[in-house]
């Protein structure tokens, strides 16, 4: 399988972004520069596994959450719609989606579902 190094750089600026940091931040909290994670994210080149690993502990994920695009059998829940859900939500909105599903769950539970 070929890694499709625009989806992966897409990926990177998403999460990026929803944590709220510039590249500048990134490449700061990854130990890399900024203009690696601008090329890494606009598909100029690609990333070894150890740039991969400090962008994913920089943004707080798993390596599966990066690359669920290219896993077969993968733990994360990171390709299910739930999350994708989540993933375009402000926080006030993951909030209530989280306690809603929490309390929806639990119902489903008492009625052995």
């Amino acid at each position: 399988m070929v890694t499709d190094y625009i989806t992966l750089g897409h990926r990177i600026n998403y999460l990026r972004r929803q944590k709220g940091l510039s590249q500048e931040e990134l490449a700061e909290k990854a130990n890399l520069s900024r203009e690696f994670i601008s090329m890494i994210e606009n598909n100029k080149t690609g990333l070894g596994v150890d740039s991969l690993v400090k962008i994913a502990n920089s943004l707080g994920v798993s390596t599966d959450d990066i690359l669920v695009d290219y896993l077969k059998y993968s733990t994360s829940s990171a390709d299910s719609e739930l999350h994708r859900l989540l993933l375009d939500c402000n926080e006030t909105e993951e909030y209530i989606l989280t306690k809603t599903v929490k309390a929806l769950k639990a119902i489903l539970s008492l009625r052995g579902i």
